[in-house]
């Protein structure tokens, strides 16, 4: 008995034909010449989701990352950032190579929240001629490598309301915060409010083929929006991959919560082998860990991919799977039977 199951990331969802007849039909223009009529709805569409002046399609998450941070901050200063974020573990130290600047990393609890009191600590250190000043807060919401979790409102403005208070700009990764918006209810501007400049992304949650959003002020999008052909990263007729990030708006984000359940099916199913430790209380959207022997993650990746469960293995002890919309309830009863009989 076997199944067919992408799980080692949402970037493995595909467009659906719906998603590429939009695609094909979205009318174009050169969007570096401002002249991309799709583009420009997009734009301004996410824009006002968030709460921001303006927003700046970009090609993928990395990009919207290095370009928002970069135009927050300046060559010499420091990012503090979580030391499992995105931004440190997964960009190939863009900040060093591309910007002039360095992450100042610091732990965050279990739920992905860099606790309020250690940011305040760092802050009220008093700058001076031996340190690069810091310039700028960098939160992750939701947390990749934490599983998914959504960091605590209350404590997320707290921690931008000293930051701001101390002169420090603020930046949120939220490449997933589709997620959080999806199982809480509470409203993507409301989620965005105490960041001055935010990114969203379409190719995970949203399952488009291409494309992030960066959004802020119109300053500090204008900028961006030079670093981005700094970098490569003008698009001339980008309204084909806009169309799909307007139909992913407007069709999946309302299903994302299927997304959820289907991680919760998984990992209960997982649990109820007596094989692996999984803390089903700590899964707050799509992203589950499953914890098993010293030594044995690798063998449990093999022996998954072999049932037709393709999972990623994060360390010696810990695989990760990643549930998304193109999925649907079929496979995953499918997988629950498997994983119940087979493992």
């Amino acid at each position: 008995m076997s199944c067919d199951l992408e799980l080692r990331s949402d970037t493995f969802s595909t467009p659906s034909l719906e998603m590429r007849r939009a695609m094909a039909e979205a009318p174009v223009g050169d969007d570096v010449f401002r002249e991309d009529p799709t583009i420009n709805a997009l734009e301004a569409q996410v824009a006002e989701m968030l709460g921001k002046d303006a927003g700046l399609f970009v090609p993928s998450g990395t990009m919207g990352n290095g370009l928002a941070i970069r135009s927050l901050a300046a060559p010499g200063e420091r990012i503090l950032c979580g030391t499992e974020s995105h931004i440190y573990n997964f960009e190939g130290d863009q900040f060093a190579l591309n910007c002039g600047l360095q992450l100042h990393r610091m732990n965050e609890r279990a739920d992905g929240m860099i606790p309020v009191e250690d940011i305040r600590q760092v802050l009220d250190v008093a700058e001076n001629i031996h340190r690069a000043p810091i310039s700028v807060l960098a939160l992750e919401n939701t947390h990749n490598l934490l599983g998914g979790r959504i960091l605590p409102k209350d404590e997320v403005s707290e921690a931008c309301s000293y930051a701001h208070s101390m002169g420090i700009r603020t930046y949120l990764d939220g490449a997933r915060l589709w997620h959080a918006h999806a199982a809480t209810g509470i409203s993507m501007k409301e989620l965005a409010r105490p960041f001055d400049m935010v990114s969203v992304c379409f190719s995970k949650a949203l399952g488009a083929p291409v494309g992030s959003m960066v959004t802020g002020s119109a300053d500090m999008i204008s900028k961006a929006r030079w670093f981005r052909k700094r970098m490569g990263g003008g698009m001339r007729q980008a309204g084909i991959l806009g169309g799909a990030c307007l139909y992913a708006l407007e069709h999946n984000l309302p299903r994302l919560q299927q997304t959820h359940q289907s991680a919760r099916r998984l990992a209960e199913a997982f649990k109820s082998t007596g094989r692996f430790e999984v803390e089903i209380e700590t899964i707050d959207t799509n992203i589950v860990f499953l914890k098993t022997e010293t030594g044995h993650a690798d063998d449990l990746v093999s022996r998954l991919k072999t049932l037709g469960l393709s999972v990623l293995s994060l360390d010696s002890s810990s695989v990760r799977f990643v549930t998304h919309l193109s999925l649907d309830t079929q496979n995953i009863d499918e997988a629950v039977k498997l994983i119940k009989k087979e493992i």
